[in-house]
C-alpha cells in the first residue's frame, strides 16, 4: 500500500494554475509521491499532468464533479487517461438521491452508463462515503445495500475512515466487509473536543491505526490518501506533514 495526499486538504491553495504548481511542490517537499486531485481549479488535463510530473507526483485518483461524470463520461475518461489515473471518484452522492433506498436505486441507475464507459477505458468508478450511507433501510445500512447491488467490476469504494467511524462502524471492519473492492481509502483521524468531533492529523485522534493498517494489508488496499477536511486555522501543509511523519514512523510506504 502506498500513502499519498488527498488534495482536498489543501484545496484553498490550488485555485489557479500557479497555486496548483506551488501546492504540488509543497506536497512533494514533505515527501508525498502520489496525489488525489480533488477540488482543484479546472485546468487542462495536459497541464495538470505536466505539473504533477514536474513535481514527481503521480495522480492516482480523483474526485470528479458527478454532473460531469453523468453528462460526459467519455471526456472524463480521456482526462483520466492523460493523468495516467484509473480511479474516477465521486466525492458524494448528489443530494437529490440522499435519504432513501429509492434514491440510491436511482443513483445507481443514472450512473450505470458512466461506470461502463470507464470500465471500457480500463478505469473504475469509485464511490466515497460519508456517514449518511450508514442510515438503515429495511434493516440494512445504505452502504451495504450499495455493495450488494453494484458490480464489483464496475464500482469500487473509497472508504473514508473518519466518516465510517462517525457512521457507527469500525473502519477496519468496513474494509474487511468490502474486501476486493477498496483500491483506495482515505486516512483521516477523528479527535474529540468536548462534545465535538474534529478532523485531525493522523495519530492526533482516536482511530485504531494498527488495526486499520492490518486490515488494509489483508484486503489489498493499494492507496491510502491522507485527508483532513479542516485544519481549524492551522496550516494544512503542517498537518499533512504531521500525518506523514506518523505514518513514516509506522513503516508505511510513500
Amino acid at each position: 500500500m502506498i500513502v499519498g495526499a488527498q488534495g482536498f486538504t489543501v484545496r484553498a491553495f490550488a485555485q489557479d494554475e500557479a497555486g496548483i504548481s506551488e501546492t504540488m511542490e509543497k506536497l512533494a517537499a514533505i515527501g508525498y509521491r502520489t496525489l488525489q486531485v480533488s477540488a482543484f481549479a479546472t485546468i487542462p488535463a495536459e497541464r495538470m499532468r505536466a505539473l504533477a510530473d514536474e513535481n514527481g507526483l503521480k495522480i492516482v485518483v480523483t474526485h470528479t464533479n458527478p454532473d460531469r461524470i453523468l453528462a460526459e463520461p467519455e471526456v472524463v475518461a480521456r482526462e483520466h487517461e492523460i493523468y495516467g489515473c484509473k480511479y474516477v471518484g465521486i466525492g458524494m452522492m448528489p443530494q437529490k438521491y440522499v435519504g432513501s433506498r429509492e434514491g440510491l436505486e436511482q443513483f445507481l441507475k443514472d450512473f450505470d452508463r458512466a461506470s461502463r464507459v470507464f470500465h471500457e477505458h480500463g478505469q473504475k468508478l469509485q464511490y466515497h462515503n460519508h456517514c449518511f450511507e450508514y442510515q438503515k433501510f429495511d434493516g440494512a445500512p445504505l452502504i451495504d445495500i450499495m455493495a450488494d447491488e453494484t458490480d464489483p467490476e464496475l464500482w469500487g469504494f473509497i472508504v473514508d475512515l473518519f466518516w465510517t467511524q462517525v457512521g457507527g462502524r469500525n473502519p477496519a471492519t468496513q474494509l474487511r466487509m468490502l474486501e476486493g473492492r477498496v483500491d483506495v481509502c482515505h486516512f483521516k483521524d477523528l479527535a474529540i473536543e468536548g462534545w465535538d468531533k474534529k478532523f485531525a492529523a493522523i495519530g492526533e485522534g482516536n482511530l485504531c491505526w494498527d488495526e486499520i493498517f492490518e486490515a488494509c494489508r489483508d484486503t489489498g488496499v493499494r492507496y491510502a490518501m491522507v485527508e483532513q477536511d479542516d485544519a481549524y486555522g492551522r496550516d494544512p501543509f503542517d498537518e499533512l506533514r504531521i500525518s506523514y511523519e506518523y505514518l513514516k514512523r509506522a513503516g508505511l510506504e510513500f
